[in-house]
């Protein structure tokens, strides 16, 4: 019972919802979320904290990058069928759609800096 209260207070902040959502979708840096939404690198980094403890995230190095993807693979039941409901969630709506965008502007900001 402990995990599903965990993850159900993880999920209770609507950013974090928001993020976990993309995370679906991709892998993503610290400093892509930053540029996404528009968040100083320790207000991502406790979010995405958070929700790692809630069992819904991992996360590696990859250099000066830490990325994150969501824990699809994980044992928890309660992890897996929430992660499964927010990936078939919330695909058409404005907020999540305005992520995706800004998302795709981080990933052509970060290539750009990285071509220089």
């Amino acid at each position: 019972m402990r995990e599903l209260v965990k993850i159900a207070k993880a999920l209770s902040d609507e950013t974090r919802v928001r993020m976990l959502k993309l995370l679906l979708e991709r892998n993503i840096c610290v400093r892509e979320m930053q540029e996404i939404f528009h968040m100083s690198q320790s207000q991502i980094s406790r979010n995405l904290k958070i929700l790692t403890d809630a069992g819904l995230l991992k996360r590696w190095r990859e250099g000066k990058c830490v990325a994150y993807f969501a824990e699809r693979d994980g044992n928890d039941i309660f992890s897996k069928v929430l992660l499964d409901a927010l990936s078939k969630s919330f695909n058409d709506n404005p907020v999540v759609s305005g992520d995706r965008e800004r998302m795709q502007q981080a990933l052509a900001l970060l290539l750009r800096e990285k071509a220089r």
